[in-house]
């Protein structure tokens, strides 16, 4: 897949999209589960050291959180449109060169979600994280620097879409 394929916008949206309505279904059973042990007659504590309930509690709140973000992410893809971008910017694919392989980037509102699609690599890339904060604004050609948990790194901009 190159930068300049007029459809693969699309195709890469399909398949986040479809990949992160899968994680959202299955999350949404997993929350259901967790408030389930939570609130079970079972779990009610024997003595004052059985944690059980409470753990399961503090299971279901992170879950909750996790949904609710997911959610969240699930609500923007679906309405982000696939109009081709020249300068990065939330919504834009970007193609970078890390120094071993292309690497496709998706400038979203949260980071931490990665898909592989026909031999591409997808990241989801937060605005706000220091590499997204670089992206933005960069155009084919750019090199962008950020600071990265190993140090400061750089990047060359390949392609916007």
């Amino acid at each position: 897949m190159t930068p300049s394929d007029p459809s693969l916008k699309s195709k890469l949206l399909a398949a986040l999209r479809a990949a992160l309505h899968a994680q959202l279904d299955a999350l949404t059973s997993m929350v259901g589960a967790s408030r389930d042990e939570a609130t079970n007659a079972e779990s009610r504590p024997e003595n004052k050291y059985d944690t059980r309930a409470l753990e399961a509690s503090y299971l279901a709140a992170g879950q909750g959180e996790r949904l609710a973000d997911l959610k969240q992410l699930v609500a923007w893809l679906d309405a982000l449109d696939d109009r081709p971008a020249t300068t990065a910017r939330l919504g834009s694919f970007v193609t970078v060169d890390d120094g071993e392989a292309e690497v496709w980037m998706l400038l979203a509102p949260q980071g931490g979600h990665e898909l592989e699609h026909g031999g591409a690599r997808v990241q989801l890339v937060g605005t706000a994280s220091p590499l997204g904060q670089a992206l933005v604004g960069a155009e084919p050609g750019d090199t962008v620097t950020f600071d990265a948990p190993s140090g400061e790194r750089e990047l060359d901009v390949i392609g916007v879409a």
